[in-house]
């Protein structure tokens, strides 16, 4: 052991210098939603978009993609036809909206896209017909400009347009859906608006920060069942098979939270909420193929949540009704229209007898996560897609927070470190990465905005004020720009102002310090900070600069106003707190401190400070030398903490080799879930894995480091589940499993193979959670025909997620000869893309699968080329 353990230090240094880093950094590529792949802790298929950098635009060509300001609408009337169930994907509409004309104008200017125009009129408050020169359709700025003979004065009109129109395919817009009953395909149609894609169902003035009232009613086959913003006023049946559905009319609201659904046999339960606070109606509507079970469970988590949200921000919801609606295939996990939240299938529905521990995570926070939108981001809006934050950063962090509170037998507050914060920090140390609030004007760059900075980041902020200010400061705070801006857009400087007001209450600043001044810094500055502490001669000495990687051709002089918070744990057992504000343009803070002993400083406890922490070599050893005697002195969130802070203080060369191999071996006595989830993430132990694989003999050694690490917890979780595990333990025993099998443990091996066989056989089935990481652990040593009978078997499932869960776990195989089957399998493979999943796969996994990977491409290098 001492052999390997002297070697890995070598293997580091090796594996982690700059070329290899630069080499080996994850390219991060996820949804923005709660999207994780089952089976997994892998970080980087949580929340994270790979950088994607924002078009320049002139001042002059930015301004035409934003509406003018001279009209505005107050009121639409929609109505809309569609023979969906009929297979018939075209559709008849015609919209009325009640303009406003604030300064004399000759046009009046909205968006439409994909629409056929077939009628326009404009219509004076006494209904007299105002002449029209030209109707000008731009699709590039996606408008719609109506330009009249004569001046319109300031007033009331009413523009009627009837237009026509094709559902869409591509799960936006409004578009069509489908499900299978037996043989036939079932189409429904759903809607999904937000950002900019109301314009493409309906012409109307796509602006977040323009509200107006929605009167909406659709045709459809007398068998459908069609859902909107508010409940149904009337039915009335029209002939040739047809209805017309009515429905109240919405209160203001902007044009991405109008949603509309005509459902083809689809089945529902219902729940009735009494106040107070509020009386709401709850519908759950989804697919016929989905269980009794699961429509019950994800109704009455939705009558919790939505009282929890409630009562959190003291605010009674304000529509009569709030539905869910799951469907086969939606862009997003979920969709907040204001009572009519539309998900992705597997985001609300879960039944425990098929579905895993992560699936119900996943529910219960996107649920949340949607309800907490009912407040910040429908009943007040971004007054614009720049401070997208305001609604979705707003809502990561309340999805984990508010997430405890529903189910406290999950550990959702400090999941939110490793799902949220530590990905953020990961992807937000580049100099060219955004800042929170950014301008953006064209579709391109709106729609990127819906990436980690906006949710994560901004969640994570959000969350550090919360700290930093006391949490009942805060939701004071959020309780009043809340009530105070409701039915409103709201600004960043809106937000400040109502926490100031409350800080100001609680006096929780100094009376120089104002909570515009503090957050500005980490909303409009891209980056964070890090903090270097020393201790000399009994002074203690806090720096900050910007983290950037190495490498980094650019420095940066940036610097935020801190809210530090550290402990001092002395030998003979006290501990004390201490906080103090870091002063933007400040770069050094010296404290008295004075004599440790054998005690050691804690920094950013319980990781609230979107900042990372590094301290000087005698500071790192203390901490080190008490965590390899009694890992639980310090919290499962802090040792994760430190974990990912060393690795990433390493790669951007703040700390040595040494450094991260000591800390690495604390974890030899390490058993919580938290800090083997930041461990196993691929920017963390994945990336040393991933940077070793080229090379047998290295990645040989790092396997059995990973053994020696993993021994003890291995031994602690083993394969059988306890009455007494918690949520947590649960996943931990997946992701050790994986580790352990895939770094040669003989006894995982071996039993792993027992078990896959047996479950393969039907004579022990395993529970969901471990079958991906219990099929790689057999993969690994199992036979090519088990092998090729497990690949072959899969051709009949079409789950997208079940069938990348047996591709991962069939990379994880070492025997040549099925690799090598596997990888040219891919010339024949007949699902859509499956082919770079088994690449990618295959490369990743193993010194094996690389090499083989390298004999495909030798092998088949004409084939690829003409492909």
């Amino acid at each position: 052991m001492a052999f390997i353990r002297i070697g890995l230090s070598v293997l580091l240094m090796c594996a982690l210098a700059p070329g290899a880093l630069r080499a080996q950094q994850p390219t991060v590529t996820v949804s923005v939603e709660r999207h994780q792949q089952p089976g997994h802790l892998d970080r980087s298929k949580l929340h994270l978009l790979k950088h994607q950098k924002f078009s320049e635009r002139s001042s002059r060509v930015a301004t035409q993609y934003r509406l003018p300001n001279d009209t505005i609408p107050e009121s639409y009337v929609l109505e809309l036809s569609s023979n969906v169930h009929a297979e018939d994907f075209s559709y008849d509409g015609s919209v009325a909206i009640r303009v406003r004309v604030l300064q004399t104008t000759r046009s009046i200017v909205l968006h439409s896209l994909y629409s056929k125009l077939v009628k326009v009129e404009v219509r004076n408050a006494n209904q007299l017909n105002i002449p029209i020169s030209t109707v000008e359709e731009d699709p590039a700025l996606e408008t719609l400009t109506i330009r009249t003979d004569h001046e319109l004065q300031r007033g009331i009109y009413q523009l009627t347009i009837l237009f026509e129109n094709t559902l869409r395919d591509d799960f936006g817009g409004f578009y069509r859906t489908s499900y299978n009953s037996g043989n036939e395909v079932r189409y429904s149609a759903v809607t999904q608006f937000q950002p900019v894609d109301a314009r493409t169902a309906f012409p109307c003035y796509d602006e977040p920060g323009i509200r107006a009232t929605f009167t909406i009613s659709i045709t459809s086959g007398v068998g459908t069942k069609v859902y909107s913003n508010m409940p149904i006023k009337s039915t009335t049946i029209t002939g040739n098979g047809l209805k017309q559905t009515r429905f109240h009319t919405t209160p203001s609201m902007p044009t991405y939270l109008v949603a509309f659904a005509i459902t083809n046999n689809f089945a529902s339960t219902r729940l009735s909420l009494r106040g107070p606070p509020s009386s709401i109606n709850m519908e759950l509507i989804a697919p016929p193929t989905v269980t009794d079970t699961a429509q019950t469970y994800g109704l009455d988590l939705g009558g919790q949540i939505i009282r929890t949200v409630e009562q959190y921000f003291n605010q009674s919801y304000d529509l009569p009704k709030l539905d869910q609606l799951a469907v086969p295939d939606f862009y997003f996990a979920a969709m907040e229209n204001w009572g009519l939240v539309i998900y992705e299938e597997r985001y609300l529905l879960y039944d425990e007898l098929t579905s895993t521990n992560r699936d119900k995570e996943n529910v219960i926070a996107t649920v949340v996560h949607e309800f907490v939108h009912q407040f910040l981001g429908n009943l007040l809006t971004p007054h614009w897609w720049s401070d997208l934050s305001l609604s979705e950063g707003f809502a990561t962090f309340y999805e984990y927070y508010l997430s405890s509170m529903v189910e406290p037998s999950i550990r959702f507050k400090e999941k939110f470190t490793v799902e949220a914060l530590q990905p953020a920090l990961l992807f937000d140390c580049d100099i060219n990465v955004r800042p929170i609030s950014y301008n953006v004007e064209t579709r391109t760059d709106i729609e990127r905005m819906f990436d980690i900075i906006s949710y994560q980041k901004g969640g994570s902020i959000f969350r550090m004020f919360h700290y930093a200010l006391g949490e009942l400061t805060f939701v004071k705070g959020i309780r009043r720009y809340i009530s105070v801006n409701k039915g409103r857009s709201v600004t960043p400087d809106i937000l400040f102002e109502s926490l100031q007001v409350a800080a100001s209450e609680d006096a929780v600043l100094p009376l120089s310090l104002d909570v515009g001044t503090i957050m500005r810094p980490w909303i409009f500055q891209s980056g964070y900070p890090v903090v270097t502490v020393t201790l000399s001669n009994g002074e203690l000495t806090f720096m900050q600069e910007h983290f950037l990687y190495r490498g980094s051709v650019v420095t940066s002089d940036r610097t935020w106003w801190i809210p530090i918070t550290y402990h001092v744990h002395q030998s003979f057992g006290t501990v004390q707190s201490q906080q103090f504000w870091m002063p933007q343009g400040t770069s050094q803070v010296s404290l008295e401190q004075g004599d440790l002993l054998d005690g050691f400083i804690l920094v950013n406890p319980q990781q609230t400070g979107y900042y990372r922490v590094n301290y000087d070599e005698n500071l790192w050893i203390r901490l080190i030398t008490k965590l390899s005697s009694d890992p639980s002195i310090i919290s499962p969130i802090s040792r994760g903490q430190l974990l990912d802070d060393c690795f990433k203080l390493y790669y951007s060369g703040r700390v040595g080799a040494n450094i991260i191999y000591n800390l690495l071996t604390y974890a030899e006595n390490e058993i919580d879930a938290i800090p083997w989830s930041v461990a196993f993430a691929n920017d963390n132990l994945g990336v040393l894995q991933g940077a070793l694989v080229v090379e047998r003999m290295a990645f040989e050694a790092f396997s059995r480091f990973v053994t020696g690490l993993t021994a003890n917890v291995f031994n602690a979780v083993g394969f059988d589940a306890l009455p007494s595990d918690e949520h947590e333990t649960q996943q931990l025993r997946s992701a050790v499993i994986e580790w352990s099998c895939r770094s040669g443990s003989s006894e995982c091996r071996t039993e792993a193979l027992a078990r896959m066989l047996n479950d393969l056989n039907g004579l022990a089935p395993l529970p969901m959670y471990l079958k991906y990481s219990v099929y790689c652990g057999g993969a690994t040593i199992a036979s090519p025909d088990v092998l090729e009978t497990l690949w072959a078997s899969l051709q009949s499932v079409n789950d997208y997620g079940q069938r990348l869960n047996v591709i991962e776990a069939l990379a994880c195989s070492e025997s040549e000869q099925f690799l090598d089957d596997f990888l040219d399998s891919v010339f024949t493979n007949p699902i859509a893309g499956e082919w770079a999943n088994i690449l990618r796969a295959v490369y990743q996994k193993s010194a094996a699968g690389y090499e083989a990977y390298n004999r495909w491409i030798a092998r088949n290098a004409l084939q690829i080329v003409q492909r």
